[in-house]
């Protein structure tokens, strides 16, 4: 069967109609975001204390369908794999960076995508957190070539799961499903053992 997506990278269409899908994508995908709940902080920020799961069930959620959707379709030949935008790997400033996003997340009960939507809904803390954010791009931005070493070392590539057990797409899914299925089920614990007595 002849592979058809990415449509892009495949030739179907030209790099603007590429950017104005992405747009259309894009907004879409706020609006899901802001339908499950995701426009406001007070949804957010509670997960991390284990009083509200729902931000991790919903996650969980897209995580796994996404996943099952991007696997049956690499299966029966409709997605080139290998043609899906992975970008590159560096690990020790990917595991800096993800220790400040989590603190940053803790603090504002916000991410980037989330911000976006809340400063859509006129939320005034989100606004506050994507001024922060562009202060931070600046500054990162400015120091860079400080940290242009420690930045790009630890290259592993274009890296996924599939790669750690012999490039075997099917056990790459089910670690994935596995994982975060798992991760959820530890958050439900959690709220059963830490966030409803603090309620």
């Amino acid at each position: 069967m002849e592979t058809i997506f990415p449509l892009y990278t495949n030739g179907f269409f030209d790099s603007h109609t590429n950017l104005m899908l992405a747009v259309l994508l894009g907004v879409m995908f706020g609006f899901i975001l802001e339908r499950a709940g995701f426009a406001t902080s007070a949804h957010i920020a509670p997960i991390f204390y284990f009083r509200n799961v729902m931000v991790a069930k919903v996650m969980v959620s897209a995580i796994v369908t996404a996943a099952t959707l991007i696997f049956l379709a690499s299966i029966f030949g409709y997605v080139d794999y290998s043609q899906l935008f992975i970008p590159t790997t560096y690990l020790w400033a990917y595991l800096a960076g993800g220790l400040l996003f989590g603190i940053g997340m803790v603090m504002s009960g916000w991410c980037p995508g989330t911000a976006v939507v809340g400063v859509a809904t006129a939320k005034i803390d989100a606004l506050f957190f994507a001024l922060g954010l562009f202060v931070g791009m600046y500054f990162y931005f400015d120091i860079y070539s400080y940290i242009a070493d420690f930045a790009n070392s630890a290259n592993l590539g274009r890296f996924t799961i599939d790669k750690l057990v012999g490039g075997d797409i099917r056990i790459s899914y089910l670690i994935t499903v596995g994982v975060s299925f798992g991760l959820l089920i530890f958050m439900l614990i959690m709220k059963k053992l830490v966030g409803d007595k603090n309620e």
